[in-house]
């Protein structure tokens, strides 16, 4: 056999392999629940936790059963919050509470928050660290309080570099996850932070005062996570210290927790501007996205009725001139289309904190007059189209026309919309497809109708 036909077999073998979420779906079907468990337990954790993802609530439940509690806690800290609170609902308060002792002290009062108050005492009485967890429980999931991590290390600014090494030689902080450690004064309240690397490379008698940064970035309890995001991405921060107004550190938010609720509000974001709602993903049993889409749809089906109430009143002119229908849903459309870019871009813009009240006018103006350079280059096309198909200069100058003034007030209410939602303290995301939708399709019909009464009639 020649070495060329030998690689081909070898891959054709390892293609052959099944993954190892069909070797556990398989595994499961043949009720061998220990040999699913042992290749879940092989994985990493990150890779486990995309493995449970994939799974059934019911197979989730038995893999994790099946799995020390040391890797099972560290597996929680790598599922998406949803999927590990109805993880924690499914299993008893004792196994439940052996897992969370194990899992990052964010993440288990995440959990705990979405058990009933019932199930929430009966684990908390049954883990043996639930000193960990019960400081961030009054915290809301969405605040700097929610996501922080309770434990840090502290550093005396009076200690020299080899007192603060001494010390964090004998820090029970084992699996303290940052690099950057805090300094506080005689009052326990936080001066500065101090680099490790610059610590270790110090002269032992140099004083953690001298080697300090003085210029901290810090929040409250209170903030909400999209502003500790933004936060963090201003100043290129690898962790934030949480404090209370007396600048006592009460935790630290971490890079790698940012990471996750960037994701979460951008897909939470997407979600409500698309008019799913959180609950719309795509394993949602059947139940909970029909509850969230079906409404929306209902109003949707209501302004198709009020853009079709404007085609009505011009029913005596489509009459007249039937031409005109055939153009109506291509301006409609394109001014749909516009609008929703400039819908994103703008909710984005104020999700970021990029667009405040005193630019609104500024960026209405841009939007407004992006609508009429597009409308002209859109319109001109469209209108030559129909003098070409038609002969008819008079119908292009309508088609043409009525593009410019609906991408006009496509990027107008693009803008204004969430800047308005935004304005009364409400999610720029929810419902502004809906409302913006209705109004290019208004706008479209009547603006083409409108001319095709005054031009071609």
């Amino acid at each position: 056999m020649t070495s060329e036909g030998s690689t081909q077999e070898q891959e054709i073998e390892a293609l052959a392999v099944p993954s190892p979420l069909e070797q556990v779906k398989d595994l499961l079907e043949e009720e061998q629940g220990e040999e699913a468990a042992r290749i879940v337990g092989g994985l990493r954790e990150a890779d486990a936790a995309a493995l449970l993802a994939a799974l059934g609530k019911s197979a989730r439940v038995e893999i994790v059963r099946r799995t020390p509690a040391v890797f099972a806690g560290q597996v929680l800290n790598h599922l998406d919050r949803d999927d590990a609170v109805t993880l924690g609902r499914d299993m008893g308060a004792q196994e439940l509470a052996a897992i969370l002792d194990h899992a990052s002290p964010d993440v288990s009062a995440d959990v705990i928050h979405g058990l009933s108050k019932e199930a929430a005492y009966g684990v908390i009485a049954a883990m043996a660290h639930a000193e960990r967890v019960t400081p961030l429980l009054s915290y809301g999931d969405d605040t700097a309080g929610g996501l922080m991590v309770p434990e840090t290390v502290s550093l005396r600014e009076w200690m020299t570099a080899d007192e603060a090494l001494a010390a964090l030689r004998e820090s029970r902080q084992a699996e303290y996850r940052s690099r950057l450690l805090f300094v506080l004064d005689r009052g326990r309240l936080l001066v500065g932070i101090v680099d490790l690397w610059r610590l270790v490379q110090a002269p032992p008698r140099a004083v953690v005062r001298d080697l300090m940064d003085a210029d901290v970035v810090t929040v409250r309890a209170e903030t909400d996570q999209e502003e500790c995001a933004r936060v963090m991405a201003r100043y290129n921060l690898l962790q934030l210290p949480v404090v209370d107004a007396q600048r006592r550190v009460l935790g630290v938010i971490l890079a790698e927790d940012i990471i996750d609720v960037v994701q979460e509000e951008a897909t939470e974001d997407i979600l409500r501007l698309l008019r799913i709602g959180p609950m719309g993903r795509l394993l949602s049993p059947l139940r909970r996205p029909m509850l969230v889409r079906v409404p929306w749809l209902a109003i949707n089906l209501g302004t198709v009725f009020l853009a079709a109430s404007v085609i009505n009143i011009f029913e005596s002119t489509i009459a007249k001139a039937a031409v005109i229908a055939v153009f109506l849903p291509m301006v409609a459309s394109q001014g749909g289309v516009a609008g929703m870019q400039t819908l994103a871009l703008v909710t984005r813009g104020i999700t970021l904190g990029e667009v405040r009240r005193k630019e609104a006018r500024r960026v209405l103006l841009k939007e407004a007059g992006m609508g009429a350079v597009n409308g002209a280059v859109t319109g001109a096309l469209a209108g030559g189209a129909a003098l070409l198909w038609k002969d008819d200069w008079k119908l292009g100058l309508v088609v043409g026309v009525a593009m410019i003034l609906n991408l006009i007030t496509a990027g107008i209410f693009g803008a204004l919309i969430p800047i308005m939602l935004r304005a009364a303290r409400l999610d720029p995301a929810l419902g502004s497809a809906v409302v913006l939708t209705t109004v290019t399709d208004i706008a479209g019909f009547g603006i083409v109708l409108l001319l095709a009464s005054l031009y071609l009639v």
